[in-house]
């Protein structure tokens, strides 16, 4: 692996845990953002319909949404990466915020059993998929300094998107739809 998609790599992951602090933050400073921000993330995602669906419609839903998401954060990249940092800034935001609402409801050992199972492969996916577009932000600049080509290095990260997100995102999917809610289960 090359120094610039490890350094890209590391630049996602600082970007997306300080942005979960921030929204663990958010939460202890003021907790009745706790609430309203459970009633809009209800009312966008349908929470209640997805559970509610067969494990199969529930991963194929969780799928796209994530694919949605890690497309964005790599074509984020022809914004100079700006939309690439607000889309994992937000991410992180949304992560740190209902992990610290589901800690003080149900403790430290659910929000580890609600997370873990499927973010060990689903974060990796964003933080691949951060990386290329911080990659893809670079090789446009370059070409913009009369130094690369950066068509032909976006149809490189676009390989490397398909040979190594899509695949995690798949696992982490059927893994938050079949296995997740087991483990849950168990917890609770």
């Amino acid at each position: 692996m090359s120094k610039a998609i490890l350094y890209s790599i590391l630049l996602s992951v600082l970007i997306f845990s300080g942005s979960t602090l921030f929204g663990a933050g958010l939460i202890i400073y003021n907790p009745a953002l706790g609430d309203t921000f459970m009633e809009v993330l209800h009312e966008s995602l349908d929470i209640e319909e997805m559970m509610n669906d067969p494990p199969a419609t529930m991963a194929l839903k969780l799928f796209m949404n994530n694919l949605q998401a890690c497309i964005i954060l790599f074509l984020g990249g022809v914004t100079f990466g700006l939309l690439t940092v607000f889309i994992l800034a937000m991410n992180g935001v949304i992560v740190g915020a209902i992990a610290h609402i589901a800690l003080g409801l149900q403790g430290g050992v659910f929000v580890i059993a609600a997370l873990l199972p499927h973010g060990i492969v689903e974060l990796p996916a964003l933080f691949i998929s951060g990386a290329l577009g911080f990659m893809l932000a670079s090789a446009i600049r370059r070409e913009w300094n009369g130094e690369g080509d950066a068509a032909l290095e976006a149809m490189h990260y676009a390989s490397l998107f398909a040979k190594t997100v899509l695949p995690l995102l798949v696992i982490a999917a059927i893994t938050e739809a079949f296995i997740t809610p087991g483990i849950i289960v168990m917890v609770v």
